[in-house]
């Protein structure tokens, strides 16, 4: 981020840097300042989720553009003037998730992004992007409103349709690679977050993810609903049978522990059963009415 942010300055591109903290124990603020300068605004806002902290960046930003970089992405020097030069509404590089076991293999990574090769992007409009490092007009969130803080998942997914019915289109630079650098269990934002804080917003979230799922969702969907609809069936004929509704809580206990796996569960279960309630709502309705109603 430092030296992409040096390519801005030498583009005589002026801008600000807005750093919030939600609360860390180690030492990211005095990092910040020592790598970004002193002139950066430190924002400390104890126990925020991710979309209150972009809503409190969006309140506090000054300029015609706002470009968020999370906390666990590393992308290339030339990224921000790429993003800024297209003069876009919403756009983002790919992203990709790597799951890294030592500090050599950020290393790896970030030797990647430090000398990219020259590229050819391709710009493609996309339905939203997954957030990177993503940049938007400040018109954006004049117009669409700011991040629902209830998505502690999905909030990309959100505001990218809810911009999208407002008639601003997102855009992927194709080819341009950011590299989302997560420990597993560690970074899993589903294994993290409590369960109470999981289930705010469950049905925005379950309508965003049936209207857009990934293969995995849509594998989950199906073994859910495979299973409900056996262990209904079951109820009238052979009820042992229902006891089949108790695998994924075994599958999620080996993994995880009793405890964590438990809760897991949960977390699998709400999240798949409301989408599968969520799919049939969405078939007979507008996702933009859908999504203001909610």
């Amino acid at each position: 981020m430092k030296q992409a942010l040096t390519v801005i300055e030498q583009s005589g591109i002026s801008f600000e840097v807005i750093y919030v903290d939600g609360g860390s124990s180690d030492r990211s603020v005095d990092l910040v300042k020592t790598m970004l300068g002193k002139d950066t605004l430190i924002i400390e806002a104890k126990n925020t989720n991710i979309p209150e902290a972009r809503n409190i960046v969006v309140k506090n930003a000054k300029g015609d553009y706002i470009v968020f970089w999370d906390s666990d992405i590393l992308a290339p020097p030339s990224i921000l003037l790429r993003m800024i030069r297209t003069e876009l509404p919403i756009v983002a590089p790919e992203r990709e998730d790597v799951y890294i076991r030592s500090e050599e293999e950020i290393e790896k990574f970030l030797n990647i992004v430090l000398h990219e090769k020259r590229i050819n992007v391709q710009i493609v409009d996309v339905p939203y992007v997954v957030f990177s490092v993503t940049a938007f007009k400040k018109e954006v969130f004049e117009r669409v409103g700011l991040f629902d803080e209830r998505m502690t998942q999905a909030e990309d997914r959100d505001f990218g349709l809810r911009a999208r019915c407002k008639g601003y289109k997102s855009y992927l630079l194709r080819g341009s690679v950011a590299y989302d650098i997560n420990r597993r269990l560690k970074s899993d934002v589903p294994v993290m977050t409590p369960l109470r804080q999981y289930a705010r917003g469950l049905l925005k979230k379950g309508v965003i993810y049936a209207f857009s799922p990934s293969p995995r969702h849509k594998r989950n969907m199906v073994f859910y609903g495979t299973l409900h609809a056996l262990a209904s069936t079951a109820l009238f004929y052979h009820p042992i049978v229902a006891t089949l509704e108790m695998v994924p809580l075994a599958f999620f206990t080996i993994k995880y522990g009793f405890r964590k796996g438990a809760e897991m569960w949960i977390k699998s279960l709400l999240l798949y059963t409301t989408m599968i309630f969520a799919k049939s709502i969405i078939i007979f309705k507008d996702i933009c009415g859908v999504l203001e109603e909610i």
